[in-house]
């Protein structure tokens, strides 16, 4: 008898995430913490997902303070790689990109609970600062399965199987993922106010 062949193994209904790191990013930061907390102090913020937080108008890719127009131009970046990665004949000259983008300062308490964000392909995350907290879960991110009551048993160690997904994240670190993903925010259990920008993107026709 032939030894048994495995001729395909397609990653269908794949959920990509990108992680993306800043090296260097300390001068950044240092940036954006200053424009997020004048923002902060001229603005009553708005109420989304964020509880017991500060959040935003969305208007981050109209700013033009210099740590914001640093990382407009980081975000996009990743959009385009991402994009790239997924579909490496995306047509760039034929489409163009429109962003979105928000700050979020959650003190301690502070959290967002779950949600996606409609109407656009990729959302994402950039950490300017993230306190250690308490315990690991503290202020981490969690993505949860669109495919809601799917019980079914694990393959241990195999993300594509989990119902959730848990990241710690750090100091300079970007993430995105499509926009139909659920996901919510652990609670800061620190006094230091984890501070992040959070931003939305999608592809229109030229």
């Amino acid at each position: 008898m032939s030894p048994l062949r495995l001729d395909a193994l397609e990653p269908l209904f794949f959920t990509p995430l990108a992680v993306f790191s800043l090296p260097d990013a300390t001068a950044l930061n240092a940036r954006l913490l200053d424009e997020a907390f004048a923002l902060r102090a001229s603005s009553d913020g708005q109420q989304r997902s964020n509880q017991n937080g500060w959040h935003s108008a969305d208007d981050f890719f109209e700013r033009t303070e210099p740590g914001c127009r640093a990382l407009q131009t980081h975000f996009l970046e990743a959009v385009r790689q991402a994009t790239l990665r997924i579909s490496p004949g995306f047509d760039f000259a034929a489409m163009a990109a429109q962003a979105q983008g928000w700050i979020n300062i959650n003190g301690k308490g502070g959290f967002n609970t779950p949600h996606d964000h409609p109407g656009w392909a990729w959302s994402g995350c950039y950490y300017v600062r993230v306190p250690e907290g308490t315990t690991e879960r503290s202020g981490c991110i969690e993505l949860l399965d669109n495919r809601t009551n799917l019980q079914v048993p694990t393959i241990k160690d195999a993300p594509c199987f989990m119902s959730k997904y848990t990241i710690k994240p750090v100091d300079g670190m970007l993430l995105l993922f499509p926009s139909w993903l659920r996901h919510w925010v652990y609670p800061n259990e620190d006094d230091i106010e984890r501070v992040t920008i959070a931003v939305n993107a999608r592809f229109v026709p030229r």
